[in-house]
């Protein structure tokens, strides 16, 4: 540990030398660099060290340091390219960006982590929000409202942002490790406190569907899972014609054929128990053929009525995993569902 110090200073140090010959290169820039060179190797023991307390140990040094680095001044425009192990999400409109990791434990069990850096529309400045997971203690989460000490938790690796009216709706989708048995995904509305930028998770903005904050689709560990956002096909119904006469009612006599539409959705697929007798017992629902869509209209996420139609078959037999470059010795990743 000394050694790998003794090389982050060193590393600093000279940094400090092309700072005082490249004048462009902002302060703020190089106290950065500083803090990323410190996380890198902590963030590589927490995902790669083969204990468990080792992993955790890390982690809690880790954690400690990204919170003095985002509370850092200008901190937000930073990119931390080197913390690749990581998920950094940035709204498109610079309202926030959050940060989210797990680590696995010694009982296969995964721990979500995170941070939300978010504009106070207040005054311009951006506040910190440590994120605790709490997902085992939460009655009914997919239609509870949450918030920063109160997190359903989930490494996300998208960031939906969509307008409605005068205000922006942010959707992420989200993975949760759980635990040997079943994995987690997640549909996951986020907005913010306008005073603080506090995030609150959970919204309704389903359409049709007035107690529901969040989808949460648990599934078997054996099986692959999709859930994306992207250009789409689906199935639009057909039009019935009808006919009429002087001496009858106008009658249906033709339907036309389903026609192919091509939106962006939010899509994935329908879970069903491998046996009926499993009905309830998520840790053996897999796919059952059939995707669903949710199109973003009038405000509201809706589900598609008819068939999506999912041409690429790569994205079907897609299982998302915030680990891939992740090696545990005890639970390795099967890199063939990427």
């Amino acid at each position: 540990m000394k050694f790998k110090r003794l090389i982050i200073l060193c590393c600093v140090s000279l940094f400090g030398f092309v700072l005082s010959t490249n004048k462009s290169f902002s302060q703020e820039s190089y106290n950065m660099l500083g803090f990323e060179l410190q996380l890198e190797p902590l963030m590589n023991e927490m995902f790669e060290a083969k204990n468990a307390n080792e992993r955790f140990a890390a982690n809690d040094k880790f954690l400690t340091t990204m919170e003095d680095a985002l509370l850092f001044e200008n901190s937000f425009s930073y990119h931390f390219e080197k913390l690749s192990k990581i998920s950094i999400l940035t709204s498109k409109d610079k309202q926030f960006r959050i940060l989210t990791w797990a680590i696995v434990n010694q009982e296969g069990e995964w721990e979500n982590y995170g941070y939300v850096q978010a504009r106070n529309a207040e005054d311009g400045t951006y506040e910190v929000y440590r994120l605790y997971d709490k997902s085992d203690e939460i009655t009914d989460p997919e239609t509870q409202k949450l918030d920063d000490s109160t997190w359903f938790g989930a490494v996300y690796y998208d960031l939906i942002q969509t307008k409605a009216d005068n205000a922006t709706i942010y959707t992420l989708l989200g993975w949760d490790g759980n635990n040997i048995y079943s994995r987690r995904k997640i549909i996951e509305p986020i907005s913010f406190k306008r005073n603080s930028g506090k995030p609150i998770f959970g919204k309704n903005i389903f359409y049709k569907e007035k107690d529901r904050m969040r989808f949460i689709f648990e599934y078997s560990t054996q099986t692959n899972f999709t859930l994306k956002y992207g250009e789409q096909y689906y199935e639009v119904e057909g039009q019935t014609k009808t006919k009429s006469t002087l001496f009858h009612k106008a009658r249906p006599f033709e339907v036309e054929p389903p026609k192919t539409a091509k939106e962006k959705l939010i899509f994935f697929d329908l879970l069903e128990p491998e046996n009926p007798s499993m009905a309830g017992l998520t840790q053996y629902y897999v796919p059952s053929g059939e995707v669903v869509g949710l199109k973003f209209e009038n405000n509201k996420w809706k589900k598609i009525k008819y068939n999506v139609l999912p041409r690429n078959a790569k994205e079907q037999n897609d299982d998302y995993q915030p680990d891939n470059t992740i090696k545990h010795t005890l639970f390795p990743i099967n890199k063939d569902k990427k």
